[in-house]
């Protein structure tokens, strides 16, 4: 018995669509498969099949789950476990027979491409995304042949894309970028500040970083907490990914915000600090939430830079660098004090308004209706 067994199950009068997805250091592959996955079911049972430790949050939202842990949580040596997934994928397309496979990952695994070369007649899709780092990923776009269609989530910033990606390569479909959460998913704003126990007259800030813990004054983190608690006005909210096994140590006057989708809870905040990870900036910027983002430099591929400095030299956002060696944190107060200041919010609410529904999800699950009916 697997721990999902309490999962929907495809009714065998409909298609299928197996949507698979890689592990990923957070939740951002599966959940675009899902927000894809709401849009397709009403066409297809859809079967969602994934590395991510939280599959549960699929079977919560009414999919039909199937799980394999990824090589990384594991005791096998990456050969082994890419045979452990193309004889495990080899019998999911055994039982469900999917009119079409759609897998969302930075790299294709070999496992993965091994049953691509040895199902001919399979109706395969990549969901790449986009903006990948100059030089990077030679090796996993190569693999892009082997799938019958490829599709690009859309990306705001893709006019820095750099990258083997540009201008959308080989892509049969660049959808519009893809927002889990839409505008009218949105819980009000004094709901959510009532749950949290924030203060209805008094400014909040949504900080969504997860570098370092916050009661680690030299973390990422705790400096930027600190840079906002300059302004006493402010009530700081720290959100948590539904992954952590053990709660962060807060100070008594920071908030803890533990859920997914995040995106639900974003009306009640004035503005946000994060990240610049695709679904976080795509749905911030969607969802029209002033932000300061801070890039990721060490991605294996996704040009964090990139979206930054797009959303700096745009108006959409604002931006600080964390490696130009700061010790003083001059610059990152800065940018903070622009954050907090009202009508710089008002400036980036308007900017980012003028800019085109994410409504991707729902592209790219009208594409795959299509191919799997010319299957």
């Amino acid at each position: 018995m697997t721990p999902f067994d309490a999962s929907p199950q495809p009714s065998g009068t409909r298609p299928v669509a197996l949507l698979c997805t890689s592990n990923g250091v957070g939740l951002g592959h599966l959940t675009r498969q899902m927000a894809v996955g709401r849009h397709l079911r009403a066409t297809h049972d859809v079967v969602v099949f994934t590395l991510s430790p939280a599959a549960t949050l699929a079977v919560d939202a009414g999919f039909h789950t199937e799980y394999l842990r990824s090589h990384e949580y594991g005791r096998v040596g990456n050969r082994a476990w890419n045979g452990f997934y193309a004889t495990r994928l080899e019998h999911l397309l055994d039982q469900y027979q999917p009119s079409i496979m759609a897998f969302d990952g930075g790299h294709p695994y070999a496992g993965l491409c091994a049953v691509l070369r040895h199902r001919k007649g399979l109706r395969s899709v990549w969901s790449r995304r986009g903006l990948w780092q100059p030089g990077k990923g030679h090796d996993a776009f190569s693999r892009s042949a082997l799938f019958s269609h490829v599709v690009e989530p859309g990306e705001y910033a893709a006019e820095l894309d750099r990258g083997l990606t540009a201008d959308g390569a080989d892509a049969d479909l660049v959808a519009a970028p893809v927002s889990a959460v839409q505008p009218g998913d949105l819980r009000p704003a004094d709901e959510v500040r009532a749950e949290l126990g924030l203060d209805p007259d008094r400014p909040a800030v949504l900080m969504q970083l997860g570098a370092g813990q916050v009661n680690d004054t030299g973390s990422l983190s705790a400096r930027v907490v600190a840079s906002i608690q300059r302004h006493p006005e402010v009530q700081v909210v720290v959100t948590e990914s539904v992954l952590t096994r053990e709660l962060a140590v807060l100070p008594d006057d920071v908030i803890r915000l533990r859920h997914f989708p995040i995106g639900e809870y974003r009306a009640a905040f004035d503005a946000s600090v994060m990240a610049a990870g695709y679904n976080s900036f795509q749905e911030a910027m969607a969802l029209g939430l002033p932000t300061l983002f801070i890039p990721n430099q060490s991605t294996a591929k996704d040009d964090q830079d990139a979206r930054t400095l797009w959303a700096e030299q745009s108006g959409y956002g604002l931006r600080w660098d964390d490696s130009g060696g700061d010790v003083s944190d001059a610059g990152l107060h800065e940018s903070v004090d622009k954050l907090v200041d009202p009508v710089e919010q008002a400036r980036m609410r308007d900017r980012m308004a003028e800019l085109p529904p994410a409504t991707g999800a729902q592209e790219i699950a009208a594409a795959l209706d299509d191919w799997s009916r010319r299957a």
